[in-house]
Parts: structure tokens; C-alpha cells; sequence
């Protein structure tokens, strides 16, 4: 049962289900979100066992739209004269191999009842990628060829050590309920922090917020952000970095491209992960107290998005257009890679500046053959 769920509820709605696995429970949030509303119906919960059929009784709440502050009732209905706004529902959660079935009833303080039922399906982060390869870029050669004709500033880079989906270190966790990410583990971690930090990073301000969360990724600490880079080379040396232990001739890393210029023209960026729509978002982030952004040429994406691939290729169907690609290389390239992009002066020395970037290099130029 837990995992992320979410999907189309009748005309205009949209729900979203964040549950974790909590070991001998399960425990979340649900959100429903409505088009034509400025708020969003969210309820917490947690069960008393991993039983595959929970029948709860749940407290609704009503947050503005990407803002984590309670909305009072009596405020409601006075903006909404004729609508009823339940406190509480009954909330059902069926699991099967096919889905996740919820199923609310509400009882308005008028005494009108309603009912929501929803079959949100399985979601297919544990198969495999389906990002369209370019079948004529399969090699170094071919891959500078190709990205040497790219217009400026159009795609952005990312590069990975194995051809597995794109997704988060938050969402490749067991935790998928990013209100209790936001709610508790980021103030937990600012009061951790903040003694070792030379900057006091206000989270109240989005800029210096975004940093703080930038700030973590970069130091191994899961968010839901995924590293990107301006440069199609710096992509190429994450992708080349790590040595592959498995001995493997047919090994390959791959390289995705993602159409950032239409993607910002076609979709609101948004900057929040709560009370907010599924969205994959880019982010310039304030470098603040990290040196290794600026070498590394480096933007974020935000998303609250655990199937980030199947997300991009469902709006790029609607759209008609294909914002994801990538490109598969051959792991035994890999000296030869390193050392030209030594040449251009993408070393772990430049791009991670500091005691260890310099041991890295070395080690890869005196160990690595």
C-alpha cells in the first residue's frame, strides 16, 4: 500500500495519496485539489496494522494552495455561502495488484452526505526506463557530434552511472509523504545544521530555502530534487565518474537531455512540494555555502513526483512534444572520456572544489587505469 497514488477525479479534480511504510503501520496524507478552488481538502492518517483494507476516520483540513496554514471554517463560509465544507470524512483504502481504491464519505454540518470513489493505478516506477535512446548517438564520438549542434541554452544535462529512471534521493527512499518531509524533517534538520553553518539560512524566505534544500542534496542528505547541469560535458563526467565494480563489457551510462525552454513555456514552475499538484519544476538556487554549483553549472529540478519519467512522457504526449531523451554510452569508453574532459578542465578538482575533489582526481589519475 504505500507509495505515492494519484490521478484525475471527475472533471477538474485531482487527488493525491503519499503513504509510507512506518514498519508496523502505515501512515500519510491525502490531498484533493479542485481547479476552480484556491484551496485544497487535505486529511493525515495513520493505520493500526498493514492490513490491505483500512477503514478510517479522518480529519479534514483546508489549506491554501501550495501554503501550509489551516483555512478556518467559519472564513470558508463566508467566502462560500452555499457550500458545505465536511470537518471530518470516512475514509477507505482498498490494496490490490491492481491499484489503490479510496473511498471518502463525507456528512456536511447540514446533514448532506456525499461520497468520492476513486481506482488509482499502480504505478510503474519498478519497471523499466521507456525515455526514448537515440539509436545514432551511441558513442562519444557521435554524442560531442551531436550536442556541438545544439542551440544555446535550450536542453540542460544530466548524467548517470546506470540507465535506471530518473528520480529523486527523497522519492528512492521508503518516505513518499513530503508533508511530514516538510513539516518535520527540514526544521529538524535547519536546527542540526545551523551551528556548522557560516550563512543562518532563513526558510521563511523561498530563495534562501531553496538553497538550504540545495545545500543538502549536495551533501547526501535525500530531497526531492534532481541535479542538473547547462553543460552537456560536466552531465558526462557524473555519468563516467563512478568505476563500475561488475566487470560488465556491455555496461552503459547514460545521459538524459530535457527541453528546459519548453518546458518553462508550457508549464508553470512552482517551488513548493505541499498543497501543490504533482509537478516537475527547475530551479536556480541561491549558492549559497556551496562552491560546487558554479563549476558544475549546475540547476535543480523540484518535484513531487515519484514516477518522474512516466510524468514527462504523459505531458509530452498531450503536448506533442518530447521534452526527455536520453543517450545510452559505453562504460568502456571511460578513460578515454575522463581524459578529454580532463583537457577541458572538468576534473573532480574543479568541479568539487576542495581537500576532497583534489584526492579524487588524483586517485583517478594515479589508480584509476
Amino acid at each position: 500500500m504505500d507509495g505515492q497514488w494519484h490521478g484525475e477525479v471527475g472533471s477538474g479534480g485531482y487527488i493525491n495519496i503519499e503513504i509510507d511504510d512506518a514498519g508496523t503501520f502505515y501512515q500519510g496524507r491525502a490531498s484533493l485539489y479542485d481547479d476552480t478552488a484556491a484551496f485544497v481538502v487535505v486529511c493525515s492518517f495513520r493505520t493500526p496494522d498493514k492490513s490491505p483494507k483500512q477503514k478510517l476516520t479522518v480529519f479534514l483540513d483546508y489549506q491554501p494552495v501550495t501554503k501550509m496554514s489551516s483555512i478556518p471554517i467559519e472564513r470558508l463560509q463566508q467566502d462560500f455561502p452555499n457550500a458545505d465544507f465536511p470537518r471530518e470524512a470516512e475514509l477507505t483504502l482498498q490494496y490490490s495488484s491492481r491499484g489503490l481504491t479510496a473511498t471518502a464519505r463525507f456528512q456536511a454540518e447540514s446533514g448532506k452526505q456525499s461520497t468520492l470513489r476513486v481506482r488509482l493505478p499502480s504505478s510503474n516506477i519498478d519497471k523499466r526506463s521507456k525515455v526514448p535512446t537515440d539509436k545514432n548517438v551511441t558513442n562519444w564520438s557521435r554524442f560531442k557530434a551531436m550536442v556541438g549542434k545544439l542551440p544555446m541554452d535550450k536542453y540542460i544535462f544530466r548524467g548517470q552511472p546506470v540507465q535506471k529512471k530518473l528520480r529523486s534521493s527523497f522519492h528512492r527512499t521508503n518516505r513518499k509523504d513530503l508533508f511530514r518531509y516538510v513539516d518535520g524533517d527540514i526544521p529538524l534538520l535547519h536546527r542540526m545544521l545551523t551551528p556548522s553553518t557560516r550563512h543562518y539560512f532563513d526558510l521563511s524566505d523561498d530563495n534562501q530555502y531553496a538553497a538550504f534544500w540545495n545545500l543538502l542534496q549536495h551533501h547526501g542528505f535525500p530531497t526531492p530534487l534532481l541535479d542538473w547541469s547547462h553543460s552537456p560535458y560536466v552531465a558526462a563526467y557524473f555519468a563516467f565518474r563512478k568505476r563500475d565494480q561488475s566487470s560488465n563489457p556491455k555496461h552503459k551510462v547514460r545521459i538524459f537531455m530535457f527541453d528546459s525552454e519548453a518546458w518553462r513555456r508550457d508549464f508553470a514552475q512552482l517551488n513548493s512540494v505541499v498543497n501543490a499538484r504533482p509537478h516537475f519544476s527547475l530551479l536556480q538556487p541561491i549558492a549559497l555555502e556551496n562552491p560546487r554549483a558554479t563549476p558544475q553549472q549546475a540547476l535543480s529540478a523540484i518535484t513531487t513526483v515519484d514516477d518522474v519519467e512516466g510524468y514527462l512522457q504523459r505531458l509530452g504526449r498531450a503536448r506533442g512534444n518530447e521534452y526527455l531523451r536520453a543517450f545510452d554510452l559505453p562504460y568502456a569508453e571511460r578513460r578515454a572520456v575522463l581524459d578529454e574532459l580532463r583537457l577541458m578542465g572538468i576534473t573532480a578538482g574543479a568541479l568539487f572544489p576542495g581537500m576532497d575533489g583534489v584526492c579524487e582526481e588524483m586517485r583517478m589519475r594515479l589508480f584509476e587505469s
